[in-house]
């Protein structure tokens, strides 16, 4: 598995820990963080991705 795809991977597990926290812990400030920082990781290993073919 590649770096890109674990990348990836982190980045929508990271969403959806923003997801639990937005409905359960009803938390907006911790909800957009990780909501940010979930796609940044994503959007990295996009980029990765891109570079490595």
């Amino acid at each position: 598995m590649s770096i890109a795809r674990i990348l990836q991977i982190i980045g929508i597990i990271l969403v959806l820990d923003a997801l639990y926290f937005g409905i359960a812990k009803d938390s907006m400030k911790m909800e957009v963080l990780l909501l940010f920082i979930g796609g940044m990781v994503f959007y990295a290993g996009r980029i990765f991705e891109k570079r490595s073919k």
